[in-house]
């Protein structure tokens, strides 16, 4: 059996199996008395994540973004980013020098700092980007932990990525932007967590409909996803026009913060992130039954199981 046939997640089963333990969270945790440390990684490669025309100081801002993004959904503080960096030998140094503020551009702004790394010769450009955080318990974002009746919300709007990976896929180079210097939620999950009601919690690096799936199977309960409810990007509705919804729904790359929320807290939750700029909108609730339905014009239909897993198709939607 081959990677490219169980894909990411099946890849990561094996392992986990192998170790004993399975993380089903978007950080490893580790106890530090009153406080979790949190620990996470992400390898982005310029074959699968950088499109043609990226400059170095793009690829450095999104490497560390990623990672803070991971940092976010579990309502922590970043204390410090270590980077990575497998590179053929006739890269310029000058690549180094711009990637380096464009990662260093991006942990200050976020509050925290490049605290080291290591270089090695490759074949192509390959980087490892990890985060270190930490977050009071009693205000720890766990993946598993929703029930039924509980609110499902988003932050933002959804689909600008996968709308400017579109735009680019036609030859129109100039929402490199849009897709590579993400603004990771650092402030907004920070400010969900102090609620205290936030019962599931992820980033939506590989679509909603996906992360609704992977949900799904950590907590056993299902979703009813209302369609004329989800906050759809205005470049999601250039490149899209009728069919935006799909990049809101299917692809990957927006970064923005999925929650379910207890229903006597979601207005504290609400006016919390709010106070960041950021809009927090309700999009559908958390069912009983282990399935994910999208609701238009009052007809349930099952969403489809799509989204972004490497392995799977070379990494496109499943």
């Amino acid at each position: 059996m081959e990677l490219k046939e169980i894909g990411e997640r099946g890849a990561i089963k094996v392992m986990a199996e192998l170790y004993g333990s399975v993380n089903l969270d978007d950080c490893a945790t580790v106890d530090a008395g009153d406080e979790f440390f949190l620990i996470t990684t992400d390898m982005v490669n310029k074959k699968t994540h950088f499109p043609e025309g990226a400059t170095p100081y793009q690829m450095g801002w999104f490497v560390v973004a990623i990672n803070l993004s991971d940092i976010a959904a579990k309502g922590g503080i970043p204390v410090g980013i270590t980077l990575s960096l497998g590179l053929p030998a006739n890269t310029d140094v000058d690549f180094i020098k711009e990637f380096s503020m464009g990662a260093d551009k991006c942990a200050k702004k976020f509050g925290t700092e490049i605290i080291g790394g290591d270089t090695k010769e490759a074949e192509s450009l390959t980087i490892c980007g990890t985060a270190i955080g930490k977050v009071k318990k009693d205000m720890f974002m766990p993946r598993r932990g929703c029930r039924p009746g509980d609110i499902v919300c988003v932050t933002g709007k959804l689909g600008m990525a996968g709308a400017a990976l579109r735009a680019l896929e036609t030859g129109d180079d100039k929402f490199l932007d849009e897709l590579l210097m993400i603004n990771p939620r650092v402030g907004e999950g920070r400010a969900a967590a102090s609620a205290k009601g936030v019962t599931a919690s992820m980033d939506i690096s590989d679509g909603l409909a996906y992360s609704l799936y992977q949900l799904m199977e950590i907590n056993g309960t299902g979703f009813s996803i209302n369609k004329g409810s989800i906050p759809v990007h205005e470049l999601a509705e250039i490149v899209g026009g009728e069919n935006a919804i799909e990049f809101a729904l299917y692809h990957g790359g927006d970064y923005e913060l999925l929650f379910a929320v207890s229903p006597t807290r979601f207005e504290d939750v609400k006016n919390e992130v709010g106070k960041t700029g950021c809009k927090l909108t309700r999009i559908g609730e958390v069912t009983e039954e282990k399935r994910v339905v999208i609701i238009e014009d009052g007809e349930e239909k099952v969403m489809e199981k799509r989204g972004y897993e490497h392995f799977l198709s070379r990494g496109k939607t499943l």
